[in-house]
């Protein structure tokens, strides 16, 4: 995920992905750091929301350097 709507984005903020075994793997492809694995859905958006890059606010209409 991206804090920007255009390219070049920021990939800093963690995505969440299905585990084929069941839950959710939880990851942030800027520095390719795995955030956790956890069950629920709820509980990795709870994980995204509390690992957000400090001053993170709502996403910009702008690019990475626009930030």
């Amino acid at each position: 995920m991206s804090r920007c709507t255009r390219w070049p984005r920021t990939h800093d903020v963690g995505t969440v992905y299905p585990l084929a075994e069941g839950g959710y793997r939880v990851r942030r492809e800027s520095d390719r750091t795995l955030l956790g694995e956890v069950d629920s859905v709820e509980a990795a958006y709870e994980l995204v929301a509390a690992r957000l890059p400090d001053g993170c606010g709502p996403a910009i209409d702008g690019a990475s350097d626009d930030l």
